[in-house]
């Protein structure tokens, strides 16, 4: 606290030292000036309560932007072998930003608030970031060689090419 706060002003007489209700302030207290002291506290309180309330919206927007770096880490010290604790890592890594996806709406309903406006940016960001963490499981499963993208892998499908031409040989002669 201020010594601002705690002068007294003696000067004005003490007929003004009772409140609305008729009990007795201390001297030099004045009810106006605290209210509105008072309502310069609400108007603060307010505005940083808006100020949190924004805040806290971004800071879930970008969770999963702040993510990816700490994921990408993960993925690399995962290995490159196919074993079940990368494939499990790498799984995890897909199904987590998937099922977050379908549930957007319901992580930002508790954020939804007038001061925090509109969400739509919010919830853009939120999903592009889950997205980027689809897209690094994706490419892992890519890395590890399990994602089928290249024409051997799709030999069994292709139907097997007959015979052009027929040769008969007698064996008598050998």
């Amino acid at each position: 606290m201020s010594l601002s706060q705690w002068k007294l002003d003696y000067s004005h007489s003490s007929r003004n030292c009772r409140t609305s209700d008729n009990s007795f302030n201390p001297p030099g207290f004045y009810s106006t000036s605290a209210a509105i002291q008072h309502n310069i506290e609400n108007e603060n309180s307010a505005n940083q309560q808006e100020h949190l309330a924004r805040k806290r919206a971004w800071d879930t927007a970008i969770g999963p932007v702040k993510s990816l770096p700490m994921n990408m880490f993960m993925m690399y010290m995962a290995g490159g072998g196919v074993s079940i604790f990368p494939i499990m890592m790498v799984g995890m890594m897909l199904w987590r930003p998937f099922k977050t996806l379908l549930s957007v709406n319901t992580i930002f309903k508790p954020l939804e608030s007038p001061a925090t406006g509109s969400m739509i940016l919010h919830k853009i960001i939120f999903v592009l970031g889950n997205i980027g963490a689809i897209c690094l499981g994706v490419y892992k499963v890519h890395t590890m060689g399990l994602l089928p993208n290249t024409p051997s892998d799709w030999l069994e499908f292709i139907p097997q090419a007959g015979r052009a031409q027929y040769s008969i040989v007698d064996d008598t002669y050998f």
